[in-house]
């Protein structure tokens, strides 16, 4: 069975949807029983006494993406990891999270991992591995020196993997090594050393920032050390109506939308307002930067660019220019000379190495995968993710690994590339590992396991150190080669003190600026249009496309789930005559991909764009049948700008988006505004009386959530946060079709001015927690209550699912349980849950509590303490949140922040006319934060 897309169909079956949640059977020699670490692991914070059966303990570990890592915190309930949060002391992520990261322990439980070696199709074992990959055997067949042995890796920034690597190399100095990655900083680094001589990544200070001009950077979405610079953003624009953000790209972004000016550009358009803010800096500061050259900038970027100019202009010291990952080499020098000119580096720009190495030895993309085979090699190994899917199609990898006598692949699933060897090994999840990763500024960050494999999974450094002959493994491996990782102090903090790379202030070579400049002109039109190929959000480049909660994730920009797209401008489907839905077929010299079209407002015109990491055909049912292959476009891994035909095929394909559910068009929503058109300040709140107390002698709390708009991004990260902290389930494909996606919080978007290029804001609505709550004097069996804390409670075993409570609530957050999503059968499930939240029957109401047993648990531990007053609770959505726009807390606790900002002169209630008084406010978004050009 795969999700399908008809919507007559009557549902799926309970053991469908225990499989969309990585749920399924329980795992032969799992048996149910929790295996905890057999090595000592530190939690977060020391205490003296042992973990308390049924408590819950915090560990610091860290999760790697692209050779990066970034420091969580991962809540163990009696030995398995139930939760993932950020690790406000690791630098990567200071507290915050992405949505891959909390969606990443799903992957823990998934029952689609590999579960053991297979030679074939037959189970085999990690001896018989060992005894065909053991240094001797290689060099027997290899030859002395390996000339016949070819390893294809991952980018890593793991002491203990690249020390590992050079004894590999220094065993078989023959050997072929190459590293391949579908996504990378191809152009950063290969302009730095075009610039500098030496492989270097910009690093931002946004914290110090007054102006920002982005060229295509996603910086406070998906981009590395996003949940970092999304922070810093944060704390410089809270409060601030000097903090300006200039945005131009080709597909609406995280980052897009919190602009305070942008454009939809394509990528000549981006190449154009790049050299003409290099002109129009130099021009003001140094002429004779860019020579004679003097770009003509397009009319529909000429006043973006003025406007940037000026705010860099006046800024000096204290802007920053950044260019996206993608963005060719040119565009990078380009930015390099423009923070150079504005005496931004050293401030708020400065340089440091990458955190994987990039060894001039080691061959990279292209390279790298044309060297990994040939008639020559007898042993071929890859610990890349999954480079047959990834891989750009003229290199046929699948096609010439075939031809290899023994290949072997480290791989956690039967993916496409587990299918074209002949060995195949399980991978460890990072859960369940030990290690160590460099974070994008060069931390050391270690890697500590919160349970013991529950597979036959083996890490990166285990697998290389059986290559060559190391016996140690897990935290003796590590503990071999980078103490300092698996110290205590490391260990409880999640990173090593200190290890960071140095800044470097490379000198900017005025030739090559200007040399590189002179090539960014546009390109004469010889297609109908450019294909702009772009990481996804969800799946990123398909290692997470088995992810359910992901998958079912709308998109930021989009509200799309369940699939990818071709994503295109309003003027674009006009001038091709498609609609949402009709399927075009792309075409280049490379492939045909068949694509449904999405049309998209504030999408370039004359571009479209396609994520990857969909179109898969690996083994698991949510991987399956989703999506289209953008990869098959792809003439290169460096290159995500393809120029295709396109047309019309005659075909539909529905789309399951959620921008119209619920929809309140037609009704004026407030959610723009400066404070001369808020409302006054409302009168104090009449469910309590000011140090009145509970029937345990605490003062009794009111609680409330504010949320700004000014700083919500929407990401998403507090929707997958919330599903994983409160069981919420999901529905599929056909279930959203029906609009019957169970989110308790969903991010609604919305559009003002023209279509071409429409100011965005995104609106987090959750249960409002109304005083005066329509749903609760409709209930017959009073199945939802208000507490007398103010929070709007549901009784689960009392709901018999009539909905009067949903249709009575014009905020539309409730969610009815149509179906038994989930099955209480399955021990994997069952791990993964948070064991404080109870799992909902079919046929009742649910939706957000304000994490109701957060609250709860946090009065009790208030009362053992003596604590007249709760303190700080922190919900599952605050918590994630990496801008900190969620703020929550108790109305009659003088010292939380929620008691200014419930009555800030930004606040307001959402439908306030009605009458419901919400206990969640919104502070409006500033009018500065809403222009286009």
């Amino acid at each position: 069975m795969t999700p399908d897309s008809d919507p007559a169909r009557s549902g799926p079956t309970r053991r469908e949807f225990a499989k969309w949640l990585g749920a399924g059977a329980a795992v032969a020699g799992l048996g149910g029983c929790v295996r905890e670490p057999s090595e000592t692991i530190l939690p977060y914070v020391h205490s003296p006494r042992a973990p308390v059966t049924g408590s819950n303990v915090h560990y610091a570990t860290s999760m790697v993406l692209d050779g990066a890592a970034t420091g969580l915190l991962v809540t163990s309930r009696d030995g398995r990891p139930i939760k993932i949060e950020g690790n406000p002391r690791h630098p990567a992520s200071l507290g915050g999270t992405g949505a891959m990261h909390q969606a990443s322990l799903l992957q823990l439980y998934d029952p689609d991992r590999a579960k053991r070696c297979q030679r074939g199709n037959r189970a085999t074992t990690w001896g018989a591995l060992a005894a065909l990959c053991n240094p001797a055997a290689l060099r027997a067949r290899g030859g002395a020196r390996g000339a016949g042995i070819s390893l294809l890796l991952q980018p890593t920034s793991s002491p203990v993997e690249l020390t590992l690597l050079d004894r590999l190399r220094d065993e078989f100095p023959d050997a072929r090594i190459g590293v391949f990655a579908p996504l990378g900083w191809h152009g950063a680094i290969d302009a730095s050393i075009a610039l500098f001589g030496t492989p270097l990544i910009p690093q931002h200070d946004f914290a110090s920032a007054d102006a920002i001009i982005s060229l295509d950077a996603d910086f406070l979405g998906i981009d590395p050390f996003a949940l970092r610079h999304a922070h810093d953003w944060a704390s410089r624009r809270r409060g601030r109506r000097d903090s300006l953000l200039f945005v131009a790209e080709t597909v609406p972004s995280s980052t897009g939308v919190v602009a305070t000016d942008r454009i939809p550009a394509t990528p000549d358009d981006l190449a154009m307002a790049a050299t003409g803010l290099l002109a129009a800096v130099a021009g003001a500061i140094a002429p004779d930067w860019v020579g004679t050259h003097s770009p003509a900038v397009p009319a529909r970027v000429g006043a973006w660019v003025t406007a940037a100019a000026n705010a860099l202009l006046a800024n000096r010291g204290r802007s920053i220019a950044l260019a996206g990952p993608r963005q060719p080499v040119p565009v990078h020098v380009v930015v390099a000379a423009i923070n150079e000119l504005l005496g931004n580096v050293g401030t708020t720009v400065w340089y440091t190495p990458p955190p994987f190495r990039v060894d001039p030895s080691i061959a990279q993309g292209d390279d790298a995968l044309q060297r990994f085979v040939d008639a020559s090699i007898d042993t071929a190994v890859i610990t890349a993710i999954n480079p047959c899917y990834s891989a750009p199609p003229a290199q046929r990898l699948t096609e010439r690994l075939h031809a290899i006598r023994n290949t072997v692949y480290l791989g956690d699933y039967r993916d496409e590339t587990a299918a074209a060897v002949a060995w195949h090994a399980p991978a460890a999840h990072y859960l369940e590992s030990w290690g160590d990763a460099r974070a994008w500024d060069g931390t050391i960050s270690t890697v500590q396991p919160l349970i013991a494999p529950m597979y036959d999974g083996r890490t990166t450094a285990e697998f290389l150190a059986m290559l060559v002959g190391e016996t140690a493994t897990g935290r003796a491996l590590v503990g071999r080669y980078d103490p300092d990782a698996v110290g205590d102090d490391a260990l409880r903090s999640g990173y090593v003190t200190d290890s960071g790379f140095a800044r470097q202030h490379g000198s900017v070579a005025r030739d090559v600026v200007a040399s590189m400049a002179a090539t960014l002109v546009p390109l004469p039109a010889r297609t109908d249009a450019v294909v702009v190929i772009t990481p996804s959000a969800k799946t990123h480049d398909g290692r997470f496309a088995g992810n359910a909660w992901l998958q079912e994730l709308p998109g930021p920009a989009t509200r799309l789930t369940w699939d990818n797209a071709a994503l295109m401008s309003p003027a674009t489907a006009d001038r091709f005559q498609v609609a949402s839905g009709d399927v075009i077929a792309l075409q280049n010299g490379t492939g045909t991909v068949d694509a449904p079209v999405l049309v998209t407002p504030g999408h370039a015109d004359g571009a479209i764009s396609l994520e990857l990491g969909y179109g898969r055909t690996g083994a698991g049912l949510v991987r399956q049948q989703i999506g289209c292959d953008a990869t098959a476009l792809r003439t290169s891994s460096a290159s995500f700008i393809e120029p295709v035909t396109v047309r019309r095929t005659g075909q539909r394909h529905d789309l399951a988006t959620t921008q119209d559910h619920w929809s309140i068009e037609g009704r004026r929503e407030e959610i723009l505004g400066t404070p001369a058109t808020v409302p006054p300040a409302r009168p104090a709140l009449p469910l309590y009386q000011p140090g009145e107390t509970d029937p345990h002698g605490l003062a009794r709390d009111q609680w409330a959530m504010t949320i700004d708009l000014d700083l919500c991004t929407g990401c998403s990260a507090c929707v997958v946060a919330c599903q994983s902290e409160n069981n919420v389930p999901i529905v599929g494909r056909s279930g959203v079709l029906r609009h019957r996606e169970m989110h308790w919080i969903r991010i609604d978007r919305y559009l003002d001015g023209p279509l071409d290029n429409p100011a965005v804001t995104v609106q987090p609505m959750l249960c409002q927690q109304c005083e005066a709550a329509p749903c609760e004097y409709v209930c017959p069996v009073t199945a939802t209550t208000h507490s007398d804390d103010g929070i709007n409670e549901m009784v689960y075993n009392r709901c018999v699912g009539t909905r009067f409570c949903s249709n009575n609530c014009p905020y539309k957050v409730r969610r009815f349980n149509w179906l038994a999503y989930n099955d209480p059968a399955d021990e994997l499930a069952a791990l993964r849950e948070n064991p404080d939240v109870s799992i909902r029957a079919r046929g009742v109401m649910e939706k957000c509590t304000f994490c109701v047993q957060r609250v709860r648990h946090a009065q009790q531990d208030a009362e053992q303490r003596g604590d007249s007053r709760t303190g700080t609770v922190v919900t599952a959505c605050q918590q994630a949140c990496p801008v900190g726009a969620i703020v929550f807390g108790s109305l009659t606790d003088p010292a939380s922040p929620v008691t200014a900002l419930f009555d800030d002169s930004r606040a307001r209630s959402s439908l306030d006319e009605l009458g419901t008084r919400p206990r969640v406010h919104y502070l409006a978004r500033d009018q500065r934060g809403s222009g286009r050009s």
